[in-house]
């Protein structure tokens, strides 16, 4: 019973100190002490002076003003994107021609082919004045023809304008036979092939050499499969057959204008 009253005093004198102790002064540890400037009623805001203004805004420092300029936005004006004004795939089905695009002058002959030959002898006539060819145009006799003649064509030919009517010195000589060199090929790599490529300048499908084109190339379809061994070889030979003069075409495009079939090769 006395350990019960002793804990009750004990606990009174406790709550009377601090009822009449002195109040402590706060520290950095009990608070955090904020600086305010306190507002004096008689003073005017109207009467600051404009010096004291700019003193103020002179405190900043040369950094803040840097980085405020920093990170203002840039305005970049991006160009503008012209758009073309022909279809490029043809997927309309009409190719509109583009006003800044230049039109290919064609020319256009329509003379009958017996009237640009000249015979010069038995074996050798005179096309237009220009060509001379040796022969009689036989599988036995064929014509010995140049790729100068070939591509002479290509000022008829353009089929965006209809121009499908080769010259008369070109017309002469589809269905007859002939004879012509130059470098060959194939599409991918074989053994054999049945099926050539035959240009006037050399070219191995991609980086060397000078791609063909329509006039200065002819598709060879052989009679026997060649053979095509070795790598990285300059082929370069004479071929016989039957030529065929005619457009191979996608839409508008003009993939190709000779062909060579029954094909013979006769030397290298």
């Amino acid at each position: 019973m006395r350990a019960f009253w002793a804990v009750v005093v004990l606990l009174a004198a406790v709550g009377f100190w601090f009822i009449v102790a002195p109040e402590r002064p706060a520290t950095s540890r009990d608070a955090l002490e904020l600086h305010v400037t306190q507002f004096d009623p008689s003073t005017d805001v109207e009467d600051t002076k404009p010096s004291e203004v700019a003193d103020a805004h002179s405190h900043k420092s040369a950094a803040d003003v840097e980085a405020n300029i920093n990170s203002a936005p840039t305005v970049v004006n991006a160009p503008a994107i012209v758009l073309p004004d022909f279809d490029l795939l043809g997927e309309s089905g009409t190719v509109i021609q583009s006003s800044a695009a230049p039109i290919k002058a064609v020319r256009t002959d329509t003379r009958n082919p017996s009237e640009v030959v000249r015979r010069i002898d038995e074996r050798t006539v005179e096309l237009d004045g220009r060509y001379r060819v040796v022969g009689n145009g036989s599988a036995s006799d064929p014509y010995v023809i140049s790729w100068e003649l070939l591509t002479s064509a290509s000022d008829f030919i353009d089929l965006a304008q209809g121009a499908r009517t080769a010259p008369p010195w070109v017309r002469l000589l589809d269905g007859t036979y002939v004879q012509i060199s130059g470098y060959y090929s194939t599409a991918v790599r074989v053994s054999v092939a049945k099926n050539l490529l035959l240009t006037l300048n050399r070219w191995d499908g991609c980086c060397i050499g000078v791609p063909p084109t329509p006039f200065d190339a002819i598709d060879i379809t052989m009679r026997d499969p060649l053979p095509m061994g070795g790598l990285h070889l300059i082929r370069f030979g004479t071929f016989r057959g039957q030529l065929r003069v005619e457009p191979i075409e996608a839409a508008t495009y003009l993939l190709g204008f000779y062909r060579l079939e029954d094909a013979t090769f006769e030397t290298k």
